[in-house]
């Protein structure tokens, strides 16, 4: 029996009485109860219980927690083998998640071809996050008029899967070079206006004020140099999409890795906001910084999407070099924040403009010198 204390009701009783013999739902219910009063290993303990005894939402509510060790322990490898069982077993939510883990090859071999599989399983499953991914993956009219009808046909989305073109995503255009020291580079509609959008729509509602790295003290505070607000994107706030869009990234610039990719992060700057002049690399004499460094290497490049156009003022600035780029929609920067040799450049110094009018969104990603931990 897993029980600690009294419980705060009759009906709360009655969920630990039903939750002890067996039943599943009761279980997965007592462990909200627990989570609810912050006893998250308790929580636990419930969902490792009905998960064992087949509870698919269990499965995949514990699987979840573990890819990242949220509330509960850290243990992604555990946490695929969940998902993966839930999702064979007919759970939408899960199926739309091992989407994204055979996308990113986190606990399997990577596969564009299963994660587009299994993005099919959860839109025919009735996954709404799904169907609208595979609805702007297609890029085809047709779909997205028959997709819109109150009850599309079962069959809409194996016809929406197939027409994914794979390597029109994964080939990016060709880039224009600003500078070959430093090395910035320009691409231009690097993303379509329907995928900007979409990265909007997703942020729009997480919004945070943004922060800078602490060199005195470590980790990251609030500053006035820099008053944007943000929105990150972890390995649960990671969709098909944004997995495209990072492979489409690192295809970009064959030096980079998709494995050193730190969380993304969609920035919005309203009139008048702005980011003072910085650099992205981290300093290597700031002492403060040391432990970060050594446990996620150097930001050896920042590679920047514009996302929106309907605005004045708000380009990205470098004051060393007299240039700054404002791009239109879709547009994508990327700049090298070292040099070929690993030294930081301080030549990259950067600003990001206060827009004068409208509000500026940009999908900002930054890339370390050494593979990633899962967040």
């Amino acid at each position: 029996m897993i029980w600690l204390g009294p419980m705060s009701s009759p009906a709360t009783e009655d969920l630990h009485r039903r939750a002890v013999a067996g039943d599943g739902d009761a279980q997965f219910a007592l462990s909200r109860v627990f989570d609810r009063e912050g006893r998250h290993e308790i929580a636990v303990s419930w969902l490792d219980r009905a998960a064992r005894q087949g509870h698919v939402p269990s499965m995949t509510w514990l699987g979840t927690r573990l890819l990242v060790g949220r509330a509960a322990p850290f243990q992604p490898n555990e946490g695929a083998v969940l998902l993966a069982r839930a999702a064979e077993l007919g759970d939408a939510g899960a199926a739309a998640r091992v989407a994204v883990l055979a996308a990113l090859g986190i606990g399997r071999p990577q596969s564009w071809e299963t994660a587009l599989d299994w993005l099919q399983t959860a839109a025919e499953r009735g996954e709404a996050n799904a169907r609208a991914q595979l609805v702007l993956l297609t890029g085809d009219d047709s779909v997205c008029a028959a997709a819109d009808r109150p009850d599309p046909v079962p069959t809409l989305w194996a016809r929406a899967r197939k027409a994914v073109d794979l390597t029109a995503w994964l080939v990016p255009p060709v880039a224009r070079t600003i500078s070959e020291s430093p090395r910035i580079r320009v691409f231009e509609g690097f993303a379509s206006p329907a995928v900007c959008s979409w990265f909007i729509r997703r942020a729009a509602e997480r919004l945070v004020p943004a922060r800078v790295y602490d060199a005195d003290k470590g980790g990251r505070r609030p500053d006035g140099m820099r008053t944007s607000s943000g929105a990150g994107f972890g390995l649960l706030d990671t969709d098909l999409i944004l997995a495209l869009m990072r492979a489409r990234m690192a295809a970009a610039a064959p030096a980079l890795d998709t494995a050193t990719f730190e969380p993304c992060n969609i920035l919005r700057y309203d009139i008048g906001q702005r980011y003072e002049p910085h650099y992205d690399f981290l300093n290597p004499e700031a002492p403060a910084l040391a432990e970060t460094l050594a446990r996620q290497g150097q930001r050896q490049a920042t590679f920047l999407t514009y996302l929106n156009a309907d605005y004045t003022g708000g380009e990205t600035a470098f004051p060393e070099l007299d240039w700054r780029f404002g791009g239109k929609t879709g547009d994508a920067l990327l700049f090298f924040n070292v040099e070929p040799d690993g030294k930081v450049d301080p030549r990259t110094l950067h600003a990001g403009l206060p827009p004068l009018t409208g509000e500026k969104w940009l999908l900002s990603q930054w890339i370390r010198d050494q593979a990633q931990p899962i967040i």
